[in-house]
Protein backbone atom coordinates (compact mmCIF):
# COMPACT_ATOMS: atom_id res chain seq x y z
CA UNK A 1 0.00 0.00 0.00
CA UNK A 2 1.62 3.16 -0.99
CA UNK A 3 1.28 6.37 1.44
CA UNK A 4 -1.47 8.11 -0.88
CA UNK A 5 -3.86 5.44 -0.09
CA UNK A 6 -3.08 5.15 3.65
CA UNK A 7 -3.38 8.60 4.26
CA UNK A 8 -6.83 8.38 2.31
CA UNK A 9 -7.65 5.78 4.76
CA UNK A 10 -6.69 7.49 7.81
CA UNK A 11 -8.18 10.51 6.70
CA UNK A 12 -11.82 8.44 5.93
CA UNK A 13 -11.57 6.64 9.32
CA UNK A 14 -11.30 9.94 11.20
CA UNK A 15 -14.06 11.44 9.46
CA UNK A 16 -15.83 8.28 10.26
CA UNK A 17 -15.16 8.70 13.92
CA UNK A 18 -16.42 12.21 14.09
CA UNK A 19 -19.68 11.73 12.41
CA UNK A 20 -20.08 9.15 14.82
CA UNK A 21 -19.22 11.67 17.85
CA UNK A 22 -20.71 14.61 16.30
CA UNK A 23 -24.34 12.68 15.14
CA UNK A 24 -24.66 13.47 11.46
CA UNK A 25 -22.19 14.00 8.74
CA UNK A 26 -19.36 16.80 8.56
CA UNK A 27 -19.56 20.04 6.68
CA UNK A 28 -17.18 21.69 4.60
CA UNK A 29 -15.07 23.17 6.81
CA UNK A 30 -15.07 20.09 9.19
CA UNK A 31 -13.94 17.27 6.48
CA UNK A 32 -11.43 19.93 4.49
CA UNK A 33 -9.76 20.11 8.40
CA UNK A 34 -8.92 16.49 8.14
CA UNK A 35 -8.81 16.10 4.59
CA UNK A 36 -6.29 18.78 3.79
CA UNK A 37 -3.64 17.45 6.23
CA UNK A 38 -1.65 14.46 5.18
CA UNK A 39 1.69 14.14 7.06
CA UNK A 40 1.44 11.22 9.76
CA UNK A 41 2.04 13.00 12.59
CA UNK A 42 -0.94 15.63 11.93
CA UNK A 43 -3.26 12.89 11.47
CA UNK A 44 -2.46 11.09 14.36
CA UNK A 45 -2.72 14.07 16.19
CA UNK A 46 -6.18 14.91 14.88
CA UNK A 47 -7.18 11.25 15.55
CA UNK A 48 -5.88 11.43 19.33
CA UNK A 49 -7.71 14.75 19.86
CA UNK A 50 -11.36 13.00 18.26
CA UNK A 51 -10.70 9.93 20.37
CA UNK A 52 -10.31 12.45 23.13
CA UNK A 53 -13.60 14.43 22.75
CA UNK A 54 -15.72 11.26 22.41
CA UNK A 55 -19.07 12.23 24.40
CA UNK A 56 -18.10 16.33 23.89
CA UNK A 57 -20.28 16.84 19.96
CA UNK A 58 -19.72 20.85 20.94
CA UNK A 59 -16.06 20.75 21.39
CA UNK A 60 -15.35 18.68 18.49
CA UNK A 61 -16.87 20.89 16.39
CA UNK A 62 -14.90 24.15 17.82
CA UNK A 63 -11.62 21.76 17.53
CA UNK A 64 -12.62 21.03 13.78
CA UNK A 65 -13.12 24.28 12.53
CA UNK A 66 -10.78 25.96 14.37
CA UNK A 67 -8.03 26.19 11.28
CA UNK A 68 -9.64 25.55 7.79
CA UNK A 69 -7.56 25.31 4.92
CA UNK A 70 -9.78 26.48 2.37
Amino acid sequence: MDNEQLVRKWQAKIVNDCEAILGRPLDHIESTFICSRGGFMALEMIEDTVTSLAGRPAELHAYLTTDPIE
